[in-house]
């Protein structure tokens, strides 16, 4: 706890103030740092306590509020009445600067702060152009920009006549939601129809469907003033976990060219205020355009690279939201690699034993120790354990392969808690409780 002394000297020198939102999560964390760095008040919050941004030293004050999934009336009347209180006396800029997916239903209320805070957010008429997902395809055919065909069926009729004509192999994907979950391939109508007759009323709202299209996966970073693209960047992820679906892990910034364009016609099409992302899947043949697959209307999980690499995203949405203009954002370092450590290590270890037939052995070893079914005695599948395992030779190439994965990530920062806020640190635990209770990692580290 900061003393009065201490914390009077540190007001003294604000020059506006920011309440950031989602505090739990390393994206709050990463902007705090930049605008604290720039002299501006940073209040956070989140329906958690002890989170990163409450431990970090950029962090002035927190507050509690509502869960804005289960209790949204809760969450705003918390919101404006947390806007109230720490509205500041003089005339410095005061901005609320959403750092997840609450972005929507604030947008939603957005008449609720007007006269009392300014909001860094699109419009809902922008961010209703492209959520939930099924509303995408028709605003990139408004836009002129290439989008897979993607479709929306209400009834169980509707499924039967997409299986009939749908250009195989297609994707049903979440309508809302982040990251790779709830992402499943078919390549038959068989397999389409199938999957759908397992979903019942409590499932509802249903999967989009979406044709499966060449190439890799790229992240596209924009802030935009009016439709106009001010600030961004692009990166790929090296490497993800969970593996295939998960969120990056080690991420690249790459140069944008292939997609700039095109997201200039989209997000001039909505007229665009603040951030987004955009995922583009590209096969990187200069004569092919990227084909637009998804737009999320908030920060990223990338956001700590998008920094790292030079794009202080942040700043700049504050800047723009506080006085209607901006400095000249720098051009992001193409090259530039970051990594969530211990995850990028578990990611690249995952890669080696799924191709590795001596991590295979042990693997199927291991299973067969707790077969239920086995009647074997258990000392003796102990000891062919032990002799699947004594195959030294075998068990140090794994294990040099795991130790040169991490050559490729050498020189890539570390997209954690710097030295100089290590009370953020305790954060973290939130990570870990999220993996002990649920058994599954907190939504943003799913993002892309």
């Amino acid at each position: 706890m900061k003393s009065k002394r201490r914390k009077a000297e540190d007001e003294s020198r604000y020059k506006g103030r920011v309440l950031l939102t989602y505090g739990r999560s390393l994206m709050a964390l990463s902007a705090a740092q930049v605008l604290d760095d720039r002299d501006i008040e940073v209040i956070g919050c989140d329906s958690l306590d002890l989170t990163v941004l409450q431990c970090s030293t950029h962090c002035s004050d927190y507050f509690v509020h509502a869960d804005w999934e289960d209790d949204p009336d809760g969450f705003i009347d918390d919101l404006v009445a947390a806007a109230r209180k720490y509205r500041p006396d003089d005339d410095r800029p005061y901005v609320l600067m959403p750092m997840f997916t609450d972005t929507r239903i604030i947008a939603e209320h957005a008449h609720r702060f007007d006269g009392l805070i300014k909001l860094a957010i699109p419009r809902q008429s922008s961010i209703d152009g492209v959520e939930p997902k099924s509303n995408l395809i028709g605003t990139a055919e408004a836009a002129g920009v290439r989008a897979p065909l993607t479709v929306w069926p209400k009834t169980r009729d509707e499924v039967r006549d997409i299986a009939r004509d749908a250009p195989y192999p297609v994707l049903t994907k979440a309508v809302s939601g982040v990251g790779g979950r709830g992402i499943d391939r078919h390549d038959d109508a068989d397999s389409l129809n199938g999957y759908f007759e397992d979903l019942g009323e409590d499932d509802r709202p249903w999967p989009v469907i979406q044709q499966m299209v060449d190439g890799e996966d790229y992240c596209f970073c924009a802030l935009c003033d009016k439709g106009e693209i001010i600030a961004h960047m692009a990166y790929r992820n090296l490497r993800s976990f969970p593996r295939k679906t998960g969120a990056g892990v080690v991420r690249e910034t790459v140069d944008d060219a292939p997609f700039l364009e095109e997201a200039r016609k989209l997000l001039a099409h909505l007229n665009w205020d603040g951030v987004c992302e955009i995922d583009y899947r590209w096969t990187g043949k200069p004569d092919e355009k990227a084909w637009l697959i998804e737009v999320n209307a908030r920060f990223w999980a990338g956001l700590f690279h998008s920094i790292a690499s030079g794009v202080e995203f942040p700043w700049h949405l504050y800047q723009l939201t506080a006085t209607g203009k901006t400095d000249t954002p720098r051009k992001a370092t193409v090259g530039r690699k970051s990594k969530i450590p211990l995850l990028w290590l578990v990611s690249a270890a995952q890669e080696i034993a799924e191709k590795d037939d001596y991590a295979q052995r042990l693997s199927s070893a291991w299973q067969d120790l707790g077969d239920p079914l086995d009647e074997t005695d258990p000392i003796t599948r102990m000891g062919k354990l032990v002799g699947r395992a004594l195959d030294a030779p075998r068990l140090v190439k794994l294990v040099k392969s795991v130790l040169d994965a991490g050559k490729e990530v050498d020189e890539a920062a570390d997209d954690f808690i710097p030295p100089e806020d290590a009370n953020a640190a305790l954060g973290i635990m939130f990570i870990a409780s999220s993996l002990i209770r649920h058994g599954e990692l907190p939504p943003e580290l799913k993002a892309k």
